[in-house]
Order: C-alpha cells, then sequence, then structure tokens
C-alpha cells in the first residue's frame, strides 16, 4: 500500500542524516526499514506509550511516498488505537503520525546501527 507520509522538517533533517550515515538509497527506503525494525523487534509500549511530539506534530512540510506492506499498515492501525494520539482527518494523517513518532523514538533514543544497519 503505498502512502504518503507527513514529515516535519527537523524528521526530514534526521532521516536525511540516516540516509547519509548509513548509505541507504532514499527517504522511502529509510522509512521501510524504520517501521519494519520497529514493528517486528521493539517493544511498542517504549515506541509509543511516551508522547514524544506536541503541538504543531502535523505538517505538509514533506510529504513522502512510502510502499508498506498490507499487514505493516494493519499494525500500525492498531497501534494508532491502542495509544492516545490526538484525532486526524484522515487515515493517512493518522499513519503518518505512526511513522513520525517511530522517527522521534529514533532520534531520542534508539541505536541506530540496530535499526539502519542491514545484517
Amino acid at each position: 500500500m503505498k502512502i504518503n507520509i507527513s514529515l516535519k522538517d527537523e524528521q526530514k533533517e534526521f532521516m536525511d542524516q540516516v540516509i547519509n550515515d548509513y548509505s541507504l538509497e532514499n527517504t522511502e527506503t529509510s522509512i521501510q526499514l524504520l517501521v519494519s525494525e520497529i514493528l517486528d523487534k521493539y517493544d511498542h509500549e517504549s515506541v509509543f506509550g511516551e508522547i514524544r511530539c506536541i503541538g504543531g506534530c502535523f505538517s505538509t512540510d514533506a510529504a513522502v511516498p512510502v510502499e508498506l506492506g498490507d499487514q505493516q499498515v494493519l499494525k500500525m492501525k492498531e497501534i494508532f488505537q491502542q495509544y492516545e494520539f490526538e484525532d486526524y482527518d484522515s487515515e493517512e494523517e493518522e499513519l503518518s503520525k505512526i511513522v513520525r513518532s517511530m522517527i522521534n523514538y529514533a532520534d531520542q533514543e534508539a541505536d541506530l546501527n540496530k535499526l539502519f544497519s542491514e545484517g
């Protein structure tokens, strides 16, 4: 499923740095890797249980089209329902919020080598 992920400027800059540091192809690839790793290998409470983004979180500064698997999208929808996120107008905005939360977690707490190094 192709969705447009909306990122804030600082999140786009963080992902650009990740692409550079880990020799990834592009933003879509880095987001796919991030989503896959966090959904499969991280404690969701650690990632989503803490509010990492307050006020002005949703902006359309940078929208990145990303192809995600149907199962990943289903998991992300479940996570959105499970945790207390603010309401958004569309499913795409809700999924963007989940990805932005993952990026904030990666930026603040995660071991980037575990998230973005292949193998």
